[in-house]
């Protein structure tokens, strides 16, 4: 069992009494036994599930999270001191200080991937979806702010394109187009996702819809899409400038070809008629 597993059955253990864990499960597929608590279709049809939180599980697990459920009676979840434990267990060093709401009756703290929720036991359902919901979106947006972070080595290497094209250049055209179709894959992921992360499902209940609003501002949703928004339109530019400069560069070197094939084949004739000149039978 890792240390995520361990954390976490000591976590529902050292809780007051009455707390209990479920994990949620981000899936393309339902299978057999599971029980669907949403469904998605943006950026791909996908769905959360509720799995089993007591588990196994061989590595960290990105589409997982994790929640455990205190009752109104326990003491407040923002001085749980088992969960603040569980969080340090869960989270690397450089983690981002979990987000913390406090409404009538329900208070939520949460991190990617972890979460505590005190609430009456007939709001954990409907506020469960509404954690589900927003941490599928927050999820899919991490996900593009990781591509990007990783992506500034390459975009660093390939702006000189943006200006100036060279015949080694074109050795390179391959992975270029790749990185350029990548960005396009990102901007189309964030158009899909960009209206969820401004407003939660209007399908879920007036409780829930509350509870999502509140996480995504406190999660700094609308400036988060703003800056990726923004870091898009650079490799964007970049790469469509890259690309009509090395298009150019191809049509410049065809256009020289052929000017040298029409100078050849001038060049054959010119040749042709003085060898008539000269062999001309009679002269």
């Amino acid at each position: 069992m890792n240390e995520r597993v361990q954390a976490m059955n000591e976590t529902s253990k050292n809780l007051d009494r009455g707390a209990s864990v479920r994990r949620i499960r981000f899936v393309e597929a339902i299978a057999d036994g599971d029980a669907a608590l949403m469904s998605f279709q943006d950026p791909a049809p996908s769905y959360a599930v509720l799995a089993k939180a007591s588990a196994t599980a061989t590595r960290e697990d990105a589409d997982e999270l994790d929640v455990v459920l205190l009752p109104l009676s326990a003491a407040p979840s923002g001085t749980q001191p088992g969960f603040a434990k569980w969080l340090a267990k869960t989270n690397g060093a450089g983690a981002p200080p979990p987000v913390y709401v406090k409404l009538r009756g329900v208070e939520l703290m949460w991190r990617p991937g972890h979460a505590i929720l005190q609430c009456d036991p007939e709001q954990v359902e409907p506020l469960l979806a509404a954690v589900a919901e927003f941490a599928h979106y927050e999820r899919e947006l991490r996900r593009i702010e990781r591509e990007i972070a990783d992506g500034w080595t390459e975009l660093e290497q390939d702006k000189g394109l943006a200006f100036e094209v060279t015949p080694a250049d074109l050795k390179r055209g391959d992975a270029v187009g790749e990185r350029m179709n990548r960005t396009l894959q990102r901007r189309i992921r964030l158009a899909r996702i960009e209206p969820h992360l401004y407003d939660p499902d209007t399908g879920l209940p007036a409780a829930s819809q509350k509870l999502g609003e509140e996480l995504r501002d406190k999660a700094r949703m609308d400036a988060r899409l703003e800056t990726v928004d923004a870091q898009l339109e650079v490799f964007e530019g970049i790469y469509e400038m890259s690309g009509q400069r090395m298009g150019e560069f191809r049509a410049a070197q065809k256009e020289g070809m052929l000017e040298w094939l029409i100078i050849a084949l001038l060049a054959a004739e010119l040749v042709l008629l003085l060898a008539q000149m000269v062999w001309k039978p009679g002269a």
